[in-house]
């Protein structure tokens, strides 16, 4: 262990990289000015070179100093991830969703988990698609969404349910045309600025070999949840993914305005880490999710 460096010298070192300023430094660690100075000393006294270039008025990192500060980060990032595995309770699984699946279908399930499962404690998280990090944010599980489970090589990928799209409205909207390319003309079409969602229009227009319609107005928001909740206030018309209005559909706070929805070729995936493949808990859950959803 003598290649070690004084373990008490590398938080009070990421923390001046942060800062670049020995006295916020100093606030943040809760030490004295003079503490994180003769820190820094040590540590460079260790390694032999030179970590900081400081005067009066300016601090930066040596070229040596930033390629330890990506090494340390690393080193300080996995025994953060290990220690939050460790203090985290057998009971207690931990699930990512895609932001509007996990508002729309999966938290109004929650009680009949909670029911049917009263010792375990999902605990849900919606990070993005293009965020989540199934081990670096600590994940069981995760529900991703591609055409392929080697979207997720260090995940073991099961296939949970295959996408559809349909067009959606209030179901007052079918009394008012004759047909499906009226509505298209007539009605402003709701579109979401995703680029996982920016294809889904001409998507389900080419399958159904339908126009879209040149001169309708268009209403754009920024996620999935905000357009189904203008869907049904009745701002306009909008082509989602069928599990997002399910309990809509079911409801009839809105109608599928063209019958039958549109299987395409993309599937939404239940992903688990590999160390938790055999935990009886995580089981449990794929388990609830595969008999809810089918």
């Amino acid at each position: 262990m003598r290649d070690l460096p004084p373990l008490k010298t590398l938080p009070v070192f990421l923390s001046v990289c942060h800062h670049l300023n020995f006295t916020k430094a100093a606030e943040e660690l809760c030490i004295t000015h003079s503490a994180v100075s003769q820190n820094i000393q040590n540590l460079e006294s260790f390694l032999g070179k030179k970590l900081i270039n400081r005067t009066t008025r300016h601090m930066e990192l040596t070229a040596e100093g930033e390629r330890y500060r990506q090494s340390i980060e690393e080193g300080m990032n996995l025994i953060v991830r290990a220690t939050q595995r460790e203090m985290q309770s057998d009971k207690q699984v931990y699930l990512n969703s895609i932001p509007t699946l996990a508002l729309k279908w999966l938290i109004p399930r929650l009680p009949n988990f909670t029911t049917a499962h009263p010792d375990i404690e999902l605990r849900l998280s919606a990070i993005s698609l293009s965020d989540f990090d199934i081990d670096a944010d600590n994940l069981d599980l995760a529900i991703g969404y591609g055409n392929s489970p080697d979207w997720w090589p260090d995940s073991v990928a099961k296939e949970w349910c295959q996408d559809q799209l349909l067009l959606v409205g209030r179901p007052s909207v079918l009394e008012k045309y004759q047909s499906i390319e009226e509505i298209l003309q007539n009605e402003t079409q709701i579109w979401v600025k995703d680029r996982y969602r920016s294809s889904d229009w001409k998507q389900w227009a080419d399958a159904k070999n339908l126009p879209l319609g040149s001169k309708a107005k268009k209403q754009v928001f920024e996620n999935s949840t905000q357009a189904i909740q203008a869907a049904i206030a009745g701002v306009g018309i909008f082509v989602t993914h069928n599990i997002f209005v399910t309990d809509e559909l079911s409801s009839g706070l809105l109608k599928n305005l063209a019958e039958p929805a549109i299987t395409i070729d993309s599937w939404y995936y239940i992903l688990c880490r590999p160390d938790k493949v055999r935990s009886k808990n995580v089981k449990t859950v794929i388990d609830w999710l595969m008999e809810e959803v089918s």
